[in-house]
């Protein structure tokens, strides 16, 4: 895959020399405008912090956002990012810098809840999967806003509590924790950035498999407008729609493309399908479906130019 390489980003404390312990643990989380939130995330994460844990975050927001951080979080890991900004790039720079052999990736506007360190850790231990994750729920700050539950509805139908433990088929992205041999290299990490659906793809493709922990829960508090959210879709579309065809010969990516009008339809069954088991909500999938639909035609939208026309600049967009 190519994508734009990233350079020039500057940490705000140094690694762990080789004299010292590493940690069992390290925590990146991709930081671009995210508000207030990510002081509350961190919070949490350093009430659960010890030698054993280690937190990097990586910023490219546009206000003072790395600065605060360093002023309230010291024994957090600050970088820089350069522009292009994208979640991905600065997922890619942290992962890289991480130094402990299990690596956990959060998203800003993700709230850990007690004991989420302990059982990462402890997850991998007994486990031998390369990968594990746990459910995301949404904070309970944002259950009576209809834009909130139409962008937690539509990335995180699939971890919708409860879920079961156990193997599973899919994992989400923003509460997910690796061990670190699994990951691609540094190099590879600062060029081109994570993208967790391929890595995960990859994984499974060899032959790996994943599992489902219901102890690692986070709560969601993310703050997007409907706008906002129904734009940011086409980009992500359109960029794993790039991705995946990338080197593809016409024929592939034209036959890609016309299945693409399918989409709506298809996760709207699916959707439905897993949300009709859990009772406390099927009332706001049913309030939220024009709008999910919506965000479901922007995606198509974006995976048809993805193929046609190749990612744009949507590599570099996506913020959310």
């Amino acid at each position: 895959m190519s994508t734009t390489r990233n350079s020039g980003w500057l940490p705000a404390s140094p690694s762990p020399s080789s004299g010292d312990a590493l940690p069992a643990l390290s925590v990146v989380i991709a930081s671009l405008d995210p508000g207030p939130v990510v002081f509350d995330c961190l919070a949490r994460l350093e009430r659960q912090a010890n030698d054993a844990l280690e937190i990097l975050v990586v910023d490219g927001s546009r206000d003072d956002t790395a600065a605060q951080i360093r002023a309230r979080f010291p024994r957090v890991r600050v970088f820089d990012a350069p522009a292009p900004r994208s979640v991905p790039h600065l997922r890619g720079i942290g992962l890289a810098e991480a130094a402990a052999p299990l690596v956990g990736i959060l998203d800003p506007h993700c709230l850990v809840g007690d004991g989420w360190v302990a059982e990462a850790i402890r997850v991998h231990r007994d486990r031998s999967e390369p990968a594990a994750a746990g459910p995301v729920m949404l904070d309970g700050s944002q259950r009576r806003e209809l834009a909130a539950w139409v962008g937690y509805l539509f990335d995180y139908w699939e971890f919708v509590p409860p879920v079961a433990e156990g193997l599973a088929t899919v994992l989400p992205g923003n509460n997910i924790v690796y061990k670190r041999e699994a990951l691609p290299d540094a190099d590879t990490l600062r060029r081109h950035g994570f993208w967790k659906a391929f890595t995960n793809a990859g994984l499974q493709a060899a032959g790996k498999q994943l599992w489902m922990s219901p102890a690692l829960t986070v709560q969601l508090r993310r703050r997007l407008s409907a706008a906002e959210f129904v734009r940011s879709r086409w980009h992500y579309g359109r960029s794993y729609a790039a991705m995946r065809t990338e080197g593809a010969p016409l024929a592939v990516r034209l036959l890609r493309a016309m299945g693409a009008p399918l989409l709506p339809l298809v996760f709207l069954a699916r959707q439905g399908r897993g949300l009709v088991r859990k009772s406390g909500h099927r009332a706001w999938f049913l309030a939220s479906l024009p709008l999910l639909a919506v965000c479901h035609v922007s995606w198509a939208v974006g995976e048809l130019c993805g193929y046609l026309f190749g990612p744009g600049r949507s590599h570099d967009a996506i913020r959310s």
